[in-house]
């Protein structure tokens, strides 16, 4: 009795080792599925933070260039500027404002209009209008580089004939094309 007792006790041990055996087994293959889980998370959190922080130092050396282009395009705005704010110097410039003073009274058309000048170019705007045959009142009231200014004589109807006016329609229409040139397009 006491020899299948003993027997009897070795089975249970036995059964008992082979049950915690497995049970070890099966917390092995439930640790290394949770490992596995855990690094395939972390893996795409990875993938998505570098993700992240590439969108955002592309979009961050985009936007430097756009910065810097616009910072070159001003300037070269500004250097245009400031050299032609020498242009009534220049021995072109009688024939450079007849061109003005043509293309402006001619926009105007027949309807009565005023002329604006920069009362610099009071004398030269007289003498140019004379040589033209155009009559109508100049008034020396603009500051600018050169040019002139049209108006009806109720000023609904301006039309601005000035290097001022004029550089900003330059710049404002060759925006884009310049922009292209800036970026290597």
């Amino acid at each position: 009795m006491e020899e299948s007792a003993e027997a009897r006790e070795r089975e249970l041990l036995q059964k008992a080792e082979q049950q915690a055996e497995a049970i070890r087994a099966e917390a092995r293959k439930r640790a290394d599925e949770i490992q596995q889980a855990t690094i395939r998370d972390a893996e795409r959190s990875v993938a998505i933070e570098r993700n992240k922080q590439l969108y955002l130092a592309k979009g961050e050396i985009k936007e430097k260039s756009l910065r810097g282009r616009e910072k070159i395009f001003l300037s070269a705005f500004r250097e245009a500027e400031r050299r032609l704010s020498g242009l009534r110097q220049d021995k072109q410039y009688p024939a450079i404002f007849e061109r003005l003073a043509r293309e402006t009274v001619s926009a105007i058309g027949q309807n009565p209009f005023v002329l604006h000048v920069d009362k610099r170019d009071l004398e030269l705007c007289r003498a140019t209008l004379a040589a033209m045959g155009v009559r109508c009142e100049v008034i020396p009231d603009i500051e600018c580089a050169g040019g002139l200014v049209a108006a009806s004589p109720d000023s609904l109807v301006t039309i601005a004939n000035t290097v001022e006016s004029r550089l900003e329609r330059i710049r404002e229409h060759k925006r884009l094309s310049i922009y292209t040139i800036l970026s290597g397009g």
